[in-house]
């Protein structure tokens, strides 16, 4: 017998999160733990996530679940969730089962009163969560490069190490000297003191978080499919200027811990030191949807990639 439960992360037995861990793990190929499973849904300003399951004979087949943050739009405060971790056991997938676990969800986020939802599926749930209108695409976040050592992601270039190496240094000094210092300003963007009291406790915890004069950034060194690469997560104060301050602190830093910066979100400006990777060579798709449950804001704004500040640092990817 198919059933549909949702449930805070508090209220799961111990048996329904081993289940949700187990499912996760094979389908994903990961080896998520116990541990890791708790700081993700646990460390939000709410201190408690939301799951969807989808149970068979009592067993939990699928799961979707939200992590609720805060939001400002136009300036003022207001809740949303971060939509992640929807999977199906492969013997129970179907278009009824995906969309009766989806609208469980989606329905109790309104029921909670959530502003608007927000997720990044990848491209096999991508045409299913937009093909039932539960969200709606919104784009794609893009993907910036610094290639410091080019042997680090390709070995059979070692040997250009020193010209990537020179290349990468002055183009980001030249980049710096006319980057300009003016800050970007978005319509819809995270809480910051908020959203940062709790997101850089998950996926380990292990980030860098650096303050300078009129710059604060973070970021985190991670090994990523063979490659070392240090992953720029977010800038505060985000000019093309201090898009370049932040690069060269990481590679004077960082410089024998990593042979890549790389930063995935979207930015309104140019000149920020770093390369844009073309869509059809980025390393991984993020596709940006989003639905809207209430009228804080006109649908057409809010549609609009434009509008937002989005970047690794409001999606658990790393």
């Amino acid at each position: 017998m198919i059933t549909f439960e949702v449930k805070k992360t508090s209220e799961l037995t111990v048996d329904e999160k081993a289940q949700i861990i187990s499912i996760f793990n094979e389908i994903f190929e990961k080896n998520r733990d116990e541990k890791e499973f708790d700081s993700i849904y646990f460390n939000n300003v709410k201190g408690d996530g939301i799951h969807s399951l989808v149970k068979a004979d009592g067993v939990v087949v699928g799961h979707d679940a939200g992590i609720p943050c805060f939001y400002r739009i136009n300036g003022k405060q207001v809740p949303a969730m971060c939509n992640i971790d929807t999977m199906i056991h492969p013997s129970y997938r179907g278009i009824e089962n995906y969309y009766d676990l989806m609208k469980a969800a989606f329905d109790k986020y309104r029921e909670e009163g959530y502003e608007f939802v927000y997720g990044f599926p990848n491209d096999n749930a991508f045409p299913l969560i937009t093909g039932i209108k539960i969200m709606k695409f919104i784009g794609n976040l893009d993907t910036y490069c610094l290639p410091f050592r080019i042997g680090g992601i390709k070995k059979q270039l070692g040997f250009l190490n020193w010209a990537s190496v020179l290349f990468c240094h002055c183009w980001l000094s030249v980049s710096c000297l006319f980057a300009s210092k003016k800050e970007a300003t978005f319509l819809i963007e995270k809480d910051a003191a908020t959203y940062n009291e709790t997101r850089y406790k998950r996926m380990g915890g292990n980030y860098s978080k650096v303050n300078l004069p009129n710059l604060d950034f973070v970021y985190k060194v991670e090994d990523y499919e063979g490659i070392r690469a240090a992953f720029l997560i977010d800038v505060t104060q985000k000019s093309a200027k201090n898009f370049c301050r932040a690069a060269k602190y990481i590679w004077k830093h960082e410089k024998k811990n990593c042979d890549i910066v790389l930063y995935v979100g979207v930015l309104p400006f140019g000149c920020t030191g770093f390369v844009k990777i073309p869509r059809k060579f980025e390393p991984k798709k993020f596709n940006f949807t989003a639905t809207l449950n209430s009228k804080i804001l006109d649908k057409k704004e809010f549609y609009d990639i434009k509008n937002w500040d989005m970047n690794l640092s409001n999606y658990d990817l790393i």
